[in-house]
């Protein structure tokens, strides 16, 4: 029989959470889906980094096997969720035993814009699909990704990549 403590250290099933557990979605995603792509929009973004950079853009969220996936917005709006949550997380890593390397203050935010542009484009193909409730999605990311980007003199690259696959909104 298999016990909760063996769950929370399998690697390939870390990859399998279920994230927009609390909101209305068309199809689903997992964990490893969206690291994958998070991946996938820093390399067209930013081209090849480190390889400490795509192990973390890989394993970002895989400590949600252990505390969930919490919407980032719930995340800004409760006071003290954010620290609780990454806490939680960190002890899911440490149970499947994954440590996070240490990025750069720049690398750290091109993880986070190209992982803010992935939710955004999973919002607008939600919202292609024909799910209008995927709306906040796709503007609340694209605020803080603009936000994001602006503040770290990153916007031209956004903006090259938002053109590049015809996003219908970019980053100023």
């Amino acid at each position: 029989m298999i016990n909760r403590s063996e769950i929370y250290r399998s690697r390939h099933l870390a990859g399998c959470v279920k994230r927009y557990s609390t909101w209305p979605m068309i199809h689903e995603q997992t964990v490893g889906q969206h690291c994958w792509r998070v991946a996938t929009i820093f390399v067209e973004i930013f081209g090849l980094p480190r390889a400490e950079v795509l192990y973390y853009c890989l394993h970002h969220d895989s400590g949600e096997l252990y505390s969930g996936d919490i919407p980032f917005r719930i995340k800004k709006e409760v006071d003290g969720l954010k620290s609780l949550m990454n806490a939680a997380e960190a002890i899911g890593l440490r149970n499947l035993g994954i440590e996070l390397p240490i990025l750069t203050k720049e690398e750290l935010i091109m993880v986070k814009i190209s992982d803010l542009l992935e939710m955004h484009e999973r919002g607008e193909y939600e919202f292609h699909l024909g799910n209008q409730y995927a709306e906040p999605i796709v503007t609340d990311t694209m605020f803080e990704a603009q936000k994001l980007a602006g503040e770290s003199c990153m916007s031209e690259h956004v903006n090259r990549w938002l053109a590049d696959r015809g996003s219908w909104k970019h980053v100023r």
